[in-house]
């Protein structure tokens, strides 16, 4: 037999037996999903860098639209009131009430889209299939 001093002797790939294998192949699907996993990550700190400099972007274009479109609407009410002769406060006021009308409108508008189903022609299908998985199941005759 062997002596303790000495290990047994390595067995090649022919004379390897079964765990040996589960273990090779276990080790290679070990290693190949690090791999994976690790340019998946990489991929994902490339994007999310890429993602967040385009919704940073994103937000300062509608900062910015906002305060132009507030600031466009301040010279326009200062305009009409020193053409007109009326004090501002009164401009200022019909051009609330005219967008509070326009939210209103475009609210009703929305909320008379969001009642339609959208794929009509799908649910009528998925309203069958659930018919017909719950009606009795009858078996044909096999001769």
């Amino acid at each position: 037999m062997f002596s303790r001093t000495q290990p047994p002797p390595a067995r090649t790939a022919a004379e390897a037996g079964l765990p040996e294998h589960i273990s090779s192949l276990l080790a290679s699907a070990a290693g190949y999903l690090r791999a994976r996993l690790e340019l998946a990550g990489i991929e994902g700190r490339e994007a999310a860098a890429s993602y967040g400099k385009a919704v940073a972007f994103l937000a300062a274009t509608v900062g910015l639209l906002l305060f132009g479109y507030i600031l466009l609407w301040i010279g326009v009410i200062a305009l009409v009131a020193y053409f007109a002769g009326v004090h501002w406060g009164w401009i200022t006021l019909a051009i609330g009430i005219l967008h509070v009308i326009g939210a209103a409108c475009c609210a009703l508008a929305a909320k008379a889209k969001w009642g339609r189903p959208v794929f009509p022609a799908t649910l009528q299908e998925l309203r069958k299939d659930q018919e017909w998985l719950s009606s009795p199941k009858q078996t044909a005759n096999r001769n």
